[in-house]
């Protein structure tokens, strides 16, 4: 369901934003609508509104209408004036509210409630006070009740944050108009449904989560806000999962490969450290060949962790490095039982 910001009379019956809470699937459901049509649209599902969400619990709170500049006062103060100024025609007043009525058409069409309620509310109560002699000064009245979240959030964000005292001086006799509608038929939570301003409803809200315990959290993945049951839960919803799921497969796999990759270099320089050491102390030791074996040695390690940093870089594949320490082995075996050994055995052209 539309609303028509060019209309010039008012339906029946006053704009309510309702909201319930569900604890067990931590959602929350916004209703914004005539007061008699949300009604009947929590109880049998009929009845036409302006928006009805499902959404994460705490969106109220996260996603709220921030207004750092004040642009809504500077728009309602336009409305102001039209209503205050003696015009010899309506027309001319008309025509004075209409960059107002697109303002707020924008922020209806911005599909978050706090904003959309804000939107009709205010052409609502423009089109109540157009021709009463007090029309300026009530709509003032009216209007920073109102707005009066919308600054208060831009200023401290995050609710959490924000302490109780400033949260109750910020509240004033006309903001605390509030509703509860409690549990029928199909209706199995209680609902707060408020009126003049969306203070009260930002307090219960806050109140049922401090109640059950429950916390905002920064998803580590998406950086979003949410809520969430404990400080233990680090992700926001069922996407941020699967890609934190990705990550840390991502993560075991290359630890894997790097542990089995140490292992296999590791094992291959113990092979060629242990046949250089039993050389040097056998009974008949040979002087020509241990330094033979030493300097094949010593060309061999500065070769394997070369290419060990490629397979780690990608430059050179697993098997290929595995299939090079295996010719290396065999190289070693081969000085170890030659008569005239050549310390470039086991670094030949054709093994690098």
């Amino acid at each position: 369901m539309e609303y028509d910001f060019t209309k010039r009379e008012r339906d029946f019956g006053r704009i309510v934003f309702a909201l319930t809470l569900d604890r067990k699937k931590m959602t929350e459901r916004v209703i914004v609508g005539r007061n008699t049509e949300v009604s009947l649209r929590f109880e049998r599902g009929i009845g036409e509104v302006y928006y009805d969400e499902t959404r994460p619990l705490g969106s109220l709170l996260i996603g709220l209408e921030a207004d750092p500049t004040r642009q809504w006062n500077v728009n309602a103060a336009i409305l102001r004036d039209s209503c205050g100024k003696v015009f010899p025609f309506d027309a001319q007043r008309w025509m004075q509210s209409a960059p107002v009525a697109d303002y707020l058409a924008q922020k209806y069409e911005s599909g978050e409630p706090s904003a959309m309620f804000a939107a009709i509310r205010t052409w609502e109560e423009y089109l109540n006070f157009f021709n009463l002699n007090h029309g300026a000064d009530l709509i003032t009245e009216r209007l920073a009740a109102l707005y009066r979240p919308f600054v208060l959030y831009a200023e401290n964000r995050p609710w959490q944050e924000l302490a109780q005292d400033a949260m109750s001086a910020a509240l004033r006799d006309t903001d605390t108009e509030v509703s509860l509608w409690y549990p029928a038929k199909k209706r199995p939570f209680e609902v707060v449904a408020a009126f003049s301003s969306l203070l009260p409803v930002i307090q219960y809200c806050l109140f049922k989560l401090d109640e059950w315990g429950f916390v905002f959290q920064q998803c580590k993945i998406c950086g979003k806000d949410f809520v969430a049951k404990s400080r233990h839960c680090e992700l926001c919803g069922d996407e941020c999962r699967r890609v934190q799921a990705a990550l840390n497969k991502r993560e075991f796999d290359g630890r894997a490969k790097g542990d089995k990759l140490e292992q296999l270099h590791e094992n291959a320089y113990n092979y060629w450290y242990n046949r250089l050491r039993k050389l040097k102390k056998g009974k008949t030791a040979d002087p020509e060949r241990v330094a033979a074996v030493g300097a094949a040695f010593k060309e061999y390690r500065k070769e394997a962790v070369k290419r060990k940093t490629s397979v780690k870089n990608g430059e050179m594949s697993f098997s290929d490095f595995a299939t090079w320490l295996a010719e290396q082995q065999n190289a070693v075996d081969a000085l170890m039982s030659e008569t005239d050994p050549d310390p470039k055995v086991g670094l030949t052209s054709k093994s690098r």
